[in-house]
């Protein structure tokens, strides 16, 4: 008797077909992720504070003095942190006598009675600040140039050096204006001199760092004054040679 085994029907495999996504679809996709991450960055930084240069798998602040806290691998870079209220930090009692300090900068004396702002420090990201140290500048700078160029603000940005290095110097009849210039109500620009480093550090008044052009004469009011970004201010040939050159910005709206 011959035996015949029966055949199973085979069963072909499924294949399932996805719609092509159209551009609609992708813009959406996109959206979407975005958002997600942006989220995360949002909700984590409710946790701790966000720094987007930690991010960077590199840094720019490689020739920066290595001061990091223990136990950090990165190098300090002073110009990532938050001004921190601490009123344990050990604090210079402020006051008003330094000789370079101008009257419309004399904040006591001028009426101001709060003193709370010299409790506010910066502390960067991941280190610590060193306490500035008025005779390591000075010698650091020796023999060297230090030229502020800006409007009121690197004004007493400047002063506000000169005031902090006097302090490293035991007679202050070595530090002079090289000119014979006052302090005081004087426009152009101020060299200081400290005689005993040959250290100069100079402030040249220049709102705007470029050339601003007059309206021609008898023009109307609608006429209005014109920035030349082309070319530097006048006293830009006097910053050459400077081995620090410090400027501030000025905002036109």
């Amino acid at each position: 008797m011959d035996l015949r085994q029966e055949t199973q029907p085979q069963k072909l495999p499924h294949f399932f077909i996805l719609p092509v996504p159209t551009k609609k679809d992708v813009a959406y996709a996109l959206i979407l992720f975005i958002s997600l991450i942006i989220s995360s960055i949002v909700f984590c930084n409710l946790l701790t504070p966000f720094y987007p240069h930690l991010l960077l798998p590199f840094s720019f602040s490689k020739n920066l003095p290595d001061t990091q806290l223990p136990g950090s691998t990165n190098t300090c870079d002073y110009s990532f942190g938050k001004w921190v209220w601490d009123e344990t930090y050990p604090n210079q009692k402020y006051n008003e006598d330094c000789p370079f300090l101008d009257p419309g900068f004399r904040c006591h004396r001028n009426g101001r009675r709060d003193v709370g702002y010299v409790n506010w420090r910066w502390q960067p990201h991941g280190c610590d600040l060193p306490r500035f140290d008025a005779r390591d500048f000075l010698e650091r700078s020796r023999n060297g140039r230090i030229v502020f160029a800006g409007d009121s603000i690197g004004r007493n940005q400047w002063e506000s050096l000169l005031c902090m290095l006097s302090h490293g110097v035991s007679n202050l009849s070595t530090i002079y204006e090289e000119h014979g210039n006052p302090i005081t109500k004087h426009k152009g620009f101020l060299s200081i001199r400290f005689h005993d480093y040959n250290l100069t550090i100079e402030y040249y008044r220049v709102p705007f760092l470029v050339v601003i052009d007059d309206p021609p004469e008898n023009s109307s009011e609608e006429i209005l004054r014109a920035i030349r970004v082309d070319k530097l201010h006048r006293f830009s040939s006097k910053w050459a040679g400077a081995d620090i050159l410090v400027t501030t910005r000025k905002l036109v709206q």
